[in-house]
């Protein structure tokens, strides 16, 4: 499963800036089982969510299963070219 954003804040508060953590979009139930809107809304949450901590790296939860259909990883890559754009 997925970090939820309040929880990957929190984490990211305790941490030291120096340690890095990645995460973390559930693989099965946004990217296998999520539309598109859906993995663009969970994904951009996330990066909101964790934009003050420089050392958070977006990625999926785990391996990204087969037959993820190919619009929900685009989904993905749009939620962080958007939010790139934005900074």
């Amino acid at each position: 499963a997925g970090f939820s954003p309040s929880f990957a804040r929190e984490l990211l508060a305790e941490l030291p800036r120096d340690v890095l953590l990645m995460g973390n979009v559930d693989p099965a139930g946004a990217f296998r089982m999520g539309t598109p809107a859906d993995v663009l809304a969970t994904t951009t949450q996330l990066l909101e969510a964790t934009a003050a901590y420089p050392n958070f790296i977006l990625s999926s939860g785990c391996d990204i299963p087969p037959l993820v259909p190919a619009a929900n990883v685009d989904a993905f890559q749009l939620a962080l070219d958007r939010f790139n754009a934005g900074r």
